[in-house]
């Protein structure tokens, strides 16, 4: 699993500056230059992605274009901001005559308007960026579609148009008042997923999978070259989760010998023996000791590409004791079911074997939950099979359902197909020749 960073994409006029043509009447917004800092200290990736069609209107060029985005770049750099790099669309979809000879070229549809995608695209080429964690900040409805079409957390700001276009019938994931509030928001949620912990269960036999399982726990069988927990743990470490907690019982000092404490691969592990199998809810209840506050529960054998921040904002927003990723399944049959209602809610849980005809929503091995769901697990017992059933009569438990890959590789089959799909790295989607970018700046 490649790790992959993550950016915030700005649009210009409105977002960072009042609308401008010239030079001379370029107004940076109050605190711009300390919210793209904010951004640069978090790590984020920072690109302005912004249409320009006054190139097509005949009333700029390029280079106008080109000497504004470096004037911008020099005054954000005065107050220690960085911009990475600067995509800029000069094109609009209407044929017009009324325009100067030179200006006709830029009159055509391209794939690098917003709200298509294809200056985001450029950048992830560039950067290496993953979408799913990052954040579109826009005055207008165009930015808000382009972040949804790409998959960005979006951020509208009530400066520039404030969202009064009226071009796309769409809304924004949250609303700010100036990019400085939302770049102080993107602090809050990086510094409240920083408090998150992961328990991860790693004690299976994985008796399925002998006799490769015979002298090699479970979770350090290899995907890729590197075991299926070290996939975990660079997961969890992307979205800011550092602190894990492994529980586990079967060939235990295996585990620990490999990651010792964590340090060599940016994380810190704390290990919870079990003297004998517990079950996966006993499993976390002998973490209780070390978790305070909300956490990620992950089982040991999972693949999985999933953005975790998108996890934990339904999580909270639900106030629930525990969230289940769910998913859709094909195989109903054999799959762990979950009823799901319109507001999220869990309101029945069927295992393997049940008959719940006309079901097709199966629950995963990956949950949110919160300390006092605690009181309702067992010294030793299965956390679906005995601990789902009562946070659902407590209607304290919501089903997150994604289309995100989340796969176990329990069985010789499965594990065939998580390592087909990992044994290669790759990128998908083609970039937009004819965006235009300035990156040294």
């Amino acid at each position: 699993m490649m790790l992959m960073k993550r950016a915030v994409f700005l649009d210009r006029d409105g977002v960072i500056n009042k609308d401008l043509l010239t030079t001379k009447r370029l107004k940076i917004f109050p605190n711009a230059g300390r919210a793209v800092k904010m951004l640069n200290g978090l790590g984020f990736v920072v690109v302005v992605v912004t249409n320009q069609p006054q190139i097509a209107k005949g009333i700029q060029r390029e280079s106008d274009i080109r000497k504004i985005n470096k004037e911008i770049a020099q005054r954000l750099r005065k107050d220690g901001a960085r911009i990475d790099a600067v995509y800029y669309c000069p094109h609009h979809p209407e044929k017009r005559t009324d325009i100067p000879d030179w200006a006709r070229k830029y009159r055509i549809k391209c794939r690098c308007r917003k709200p298509d995608t294809g200056m985001l695209l450029k950048a992830k080429k560039k950067f290496d960026i993953d979408f799913s964690s990052s954040y579109l900040i826009g005055d207008r409805t165009v930015d808000i579609k382009c972040g949804k079409n790409i998959g960005c957390t979006t951020i509208l700001v009530k400066t520039g148009h404030a969202g009064e276009d009226g071009k796309y019938d769409v809304k924004p994931d949250y609303i700010c008042a100036d990019i400085f509030e939302a770049a102080k928001f993107i602090t809050a949620e990086e510094k409240a997923d920083k408090n998150i912990k992961a328990i991860i269960l790693a004690g299976g036999r994985g008796e399925r999978l002998r006799p490769l399982t015979d002298k090699l726990p479970k979770p350090l069988i290899p995907i890729n070259g590197k075991p299926v927990l070290w996939h975990q743990m660079m997961l969890l470490k992307k979205y800011g989760i550092r602190d894990i907690v492994i529980c586990g019982h079967y060939l235990f000092d295996k585990i620990k010998k490999y990651f010792g404490n964590g340090k060599k691969f940016g994380v810190n592990i704390t290990y919870v023996f079990e003297k004998e199998p517990l079950g996966t809810g006993g499993a976390i209840k002998n973490a209780e000791r070390l978790i305070k506050n909300t956490s990620i529960v992950i089982y040991g054998d999972e693949m999985i590409e999933m953005d975790i921040s998108r996890l934990l904002r339904f999580h909270k927003t639900k106030s629930g004791l525990a969230t289940i990723v769910a998913h859709k399944t094909d195989h109903p049959e054999d799959s762990d079911l979950v009823e799901i209602n319109k507001g999220g809610l869990v309101t029945g849980f069927f295992p393997k074997g049940s008959e719940k005809k006309g079901l097709k929503i199966s629950k995963s091995s990956v949950y949110a939950i919160e300390p006092a769901a605690f009181k309702f697990i067992e010294d030793k017992c299965d956390f679906d099979r005995t601990v789902l059933p009562k946070l659902i009569n407590k209607k304290a438990a919501f089903g997150y359902l994604t289309d995100e890959y989340i796969k176990d590789m329990g069985t010789f089959e499965r594990y065939e197909q998580v390592r087909k799909r990992f044994g290669k790295t790759g990128t998908n989607g083609k970039t937009n020749k004819a965006a235009r970018h300035t990156d040294d700046l």
